[in-house]
């Protein structure tokens, strides 16, 4: 199936469109729930303000992302790691130098 230059809303629900491929496509605006992205590639995507709830990004790497204002609230950090650097072992070492300090 092929959808090229229109321009309207679509209603996917209950669709099956694995190994489909969307480029240059405006999904702005867009409610997605109860999706499994699990191995996509997301390449060249814009996402400010964009709202992620009740997600499960284990095991995904992100590389070349502008993280700048990003807030994470209620997450499980386990083994996640930045530039190599575990999280967790970050927040010990800042709650570690607070100590020292107070």
């Amino acid at each position: 199936m092929e959808i090229r230059g229109i321009r309207e809303a679509l209603d996917g629900t209950g669709a099956v469109v694995s190994n489909s491929v969307f480029m240059d496509v405006d999904l702005s605006n867009s409610s997605v729930s109860g999706v499994n992205l699990s191995a996509t590639r997301f390449i060249g995507v814009n996402l400010p303000n964009a709202s992620i709830t009740d997600a499960n990004l284990s095991s995904t790497l992100s590389s070349d992302v502008n993280l700048s204002h990003v807030r994470t609230e209620s997450a499980l950090l386990a083994g996640m790691t930045i530039n190599g650097v575990l999280v967790t072992d970050l927040f010990a070492a800042l709650a570690a130098a607070d100590k020292r300090q107070g």
